[in-house]
């Protein structure tokens, strides 16, 4: 009952237009509403920047893109990882700047690293598959494996 009685306050707040907190929410499909720009911020944190091929700061909140496993950066172990990890970064920021998308949930919240675990969607698309298509990412399988 007392889930039901939220659920109405904050479809009611959306519809008169006040702003729920999404730590309040936790929706499992988040829509960012307009198209944002994103820089490259690299290991800094920022409000929409990209940190590296898998890892964006969205709205303030550190996000770590679920599906793929990309290229390090800081410190990338070969040149090849660096170059490689270099692209991606820039493309993921291309790909996060070309238009709204969704964040949905995956099975964790966050990593141990307190990133939130997300899959950006377009168009019912995944980002992360366009980097993969693109040979900028591998499909995440649950660990790492080495680009050098």
């Amino acid at each position: 009952m007392m889930a039901i009685a939220i659920a109405g306050m904050l479809s009611l707040g959306t519809l008169i237009g006040l702003s729920v907190p999404r730590e309040a929410a936790r929706p499992d499909l988040i829509k960012a509403k307009d198209a944002v720009n994103f820089s490259i911020c690299h290991m800094g944190g920022g409000t929409n920047c990209v940190v590296d091929g898998d890892t964006a700061w969205i709205e303030g909140i550190k996000v770590r893109i679920a599906d793929i496993d990309a290229p390090e950066t800081h410190p990338p172990r070969c040149d090849y990882e660096a170059e490689l990890g270099e692209r991606a970064t820039k493309r993921l920021a291309e790909l996060m700047s070309a238009g709204p998308f969704e964040m949905k949930s995956v099975d964790r919240d966050e990593d141990r690293y307190g990133r939130r675990l997300r899959v950006l969607i377009r168009d019912g698309h995944s980002l992360g598959d366009q980097l993969v298509s693109e040979g900028m990412a591998r499909t995440w399988e649950g660990r790492r494996r080495p680009w050098c």
